[in-house]
């Protein structure tokens, strides 16, 4: 299955592109539609695609941290731009 089918996958890319800066795994189920299991394992996806890294805060508390790669910008901005399109 391609990284992209998988639920939340492709939310979750335009989310952190949006947002231009790392989110944490609260901002992101607050802001999304998409349930817990769901969101872990769509993260794991986009981890193991190299489109999103993970950061760990080593200081209480100690939250993870997501923001897109250089690949997973290229791939959200395309997504946008195919969502800009199907709305005109």
């Amino acid at each position: 299955m391609s990284v992209l089918e998988q639920k939340g996958v492709v939310e979750i890319l335009l989310f952190l592109l949006e947002e231009e800066r790392a989110a944490d795994i609260s901002d992101m189920r607050k802001k999304l539609s998409i349930g817990h299991s769901a969101l872990y394992s769509a993260l794991e996806k986009l981890k193991k695609a190299g489109l999103i890294e993970e950061k760990k805060r080593r200081e209480f508390p100690f939250n993870r941290f997501f923001l897109l790669t250089s690949k997973g910008k290229k791939v959200a901005e395309y997504l946008a731009e195919i969502e800009r399109v199907l709305r005109e």
